[in-house]
């Protein structure tokens, strides 16, 4: 198998915009809880380092998840992602602000996107499956305020919460859709935490969780949504 050009692959450059997302939020102390900034400071810079070595180690897949630079910045990510929940849980902190909540989402994206990377690299070389995309079952449904056309849906996958803004019209409980986790969005003062794909259901039997062959609609619309992140980077 022939070496990637780590460089230019989806996959990691998804990873450096949540590491992105990920830094400003503790450089910026956009979540109001307790923490030792001085030490996250550092480990940032730590983390942040750790990734360059990945993205220009110019490995094939299967070298690239086992690298141990990759499994360092996994690491690395996880410790400070472990510490913050900690934080968050302890001081019972609930967001009061869109800004407040769009960031405890952006934090929660970053330390998944990361954790995530040497499963996605197990996946077909597609700009889909950079992101994770996952089997969510919608368990409520609401009017977003001040929108004729956008649904507010908390959905489950099985392992948590989700909140999906979404312009899919006669959406009901107990569907079952195909979801791309992107990096959250503020809709209309609503953070919606991902993205429902091809808008057709998924059978009634479908697991919850993570899809590992989905339709071809959610596979196309989700290439469309990673390319077009992509190109905001450049």
């Amino acid at each position: 198998m022939k070496a990637l050009d780590t460089a230019k692959d989806p996959r990691i450059l998804v990873v450096e915009d949540a590491i992105g997302r990920f830094g400003n939020i503790v450089r910026n102390r956009r979540l109001k809880v307790h923490l030792d900034y001085g030490t996250f400071a550092n480990a940032l810079k730590s983390l942040e380092s750790t990734f360059y070595e990945v993205k220009y180690s110019y490995a094939e897949p299967g070298q690239l998840a086992e690298l141990p630079a990759t499994r360092k910045m996994v690491e690395e990510i996880s410790r400070m992602g472990t510490t913050i929940e900690s934080a968050v849980s302890s001081a019972n902190y609930r967001p009061k602000t869109v800004g407040e909540r769009l960031a405890l989402s952006e934090f929660r994206y970053g330390v998944r996107t990361v954790e995530g990377l040497p499963r996605r690299l197990a996946l077909p070389d597609d700009p889909a499956f950079a992101v994770d995309i996952i089997a969510v079952e919608v368990t409520q449904v609401s009017k977003v305020e001040g929108s004729d056309k956008l649904t507010l849906c908390r959905c489950t996958d099985a392992a948590r919460i989700w909140t999906i803004v979404t312009n899919i019209q006669r959406i009901k409980p107990g569907t079952r859709l195909p979801a791309a986790v992107l990096p959250p969005t503020e809709m209309m003062g609503v953070v919606s935490e991902a993205m429902f794909l091809g808008g057709d259901p998924l059978p009634e039997d479908t697991t919850l969780g993570l899809l590992s062959a989905p339709p071809e609609a959610a596979l196309n619309q989700a290439r469309g949504q990673v390319m077009a992140l992509i190109k905001r980077l450049a």
